[in-house]
């Protein structure tokens, strides 16, 4: 009897999830749009925009959104930023009294734009500088958003109202488009002492205290006394003025550590950046050593030896 109460008990209990497990199935086929959340999918270029001009004059750039996922509605705004760190991060200053001060500097369509599935859409701004404009870096961030859009339905992700994509523009205003430019190496670092096993990787940071952005064109040459040479080229990143940046080294397209290759080193290596602002003017240069020296071997054949004499003073003959 209690066999018999225990298997109705279990067959309701099965025909119950096979029951929830047919509406489930029959909901999916009915309203995929439901499960399965549509993306947002916008780039924009390009990235990055560098210009020098004098004040009072004008120019006009163009900048392409395209958009590769779900129908949207997409607003633009253009913002100033600041570098914030030695990794080239950015912080847009957002504030509407900063947004105005600059506002006259730029005119495009503010209007609201529909773009569907893969589709374009080309945003013209004239860039004009005013007369009294200081003579400078500015810097901007070409802000595309994505508007809500309640036609998209239920199954679009609602983060898509907070999706938003940039641009930096690079400005930089001039009377004679050579602006000063002061590069401190602030960092050119690698162990000094290293295990043979272990590997190593050099550091770079340059500092801009002048009154343009530049890039690094220069390389990293490594040479193993009695040995072997080893280049790195540095990647030509922009430093921003009033900062810090590090900079790594290129590998084809690639940004990359700048790292020793090998998976043994031995011997004294002698490092040395050089390098140029902009690729043209002084070369500037730092040189440094690093050692690798066997040392995980040198403690193994020690244990070794060690332990043999424990072993020959405990068995003695």
């Amino acid at each position: 009897m209690i066999y018999d109460l225990r298997f109705k008990i279990k067959t309701k209990i099965l025909l119950f999830v096979l029951l929830s497990l047919f509406i489930n199935l029959k909901s999916l086929f009915l309203n995929p749009g439901l499960v399965f959340a549509q993306e947002v999918s916008l780039s924009i270029s390009p990235p990055l925009t560098e210009i020098a001009i004098r004040p009072g004059k004008s120019i006009n750039q163009t900048i392409t959104v395209r958009n590769d996922g779900v129908p949207v509605t997409v607003v633009a705004r253009i913002v100033p930023f600041v570098p914030l760190d030695t990794s080239g991060h950015v912080e847009l200053i957002e504030d509407q009294t900063s947004i105005e001060t600059f506002s006259s500097w730029f005119y495009f369509d503010p209007r609201p734009t529909s773009l569907g599935a893969n589709e374009s859409h080309q945003y013209i701004i004239k860039i004009s500088p005013p007369e009294s404009a200081e003579l400078r870096d500015y810097y901007f961030t070409f802000i595309i958003e994505v508007q809500n859009n309640n036609n998209l339905g239920v199954g679009v992700n609602n983060t898509q109202s907070q999706a938003r994509i940039g641009a930096n523009i690079l400005l930089t205003a001039t009377k004679d488009g050579n602006p000063q430019k002061k590069v401190s190496i602030v960092k050119f670092a690698a162990p000094s002492l290293i295990d043979s096993f272990s590997g190593f990787s050099y550091q770079v940071i340059l500092s801009n205290s002048g009154g343009g952005f530049f890039k690094p064109i220069g390389k990293i040459t490594v040479d193993q006394i009695f040995g072997t040479t080893t280049t790195f080229n540095l990647a030509p990143l922009n430093v921003l003025v009033g900062s810090e940046r590090e900079i790594g080294c290129l590998d084809g397209q690639e940004i990359i550590p700048c790292k020793l290759p090998g998976k043994f080193l031995i011997g004294i290596y002698r490092a040395n950046l050089s390098f140029t602002v902009d690729g043209v003017g002084e070369s500037h240069e730092k040189q440094i050593y690093t050692v690798a020296f066997p040392f995980t071997i040198l403690l193994g054949l020690i244990t070794i030896a060690v332990t043999y004499g424990i072993i020959r003073r405990l068995n003695p003959q």
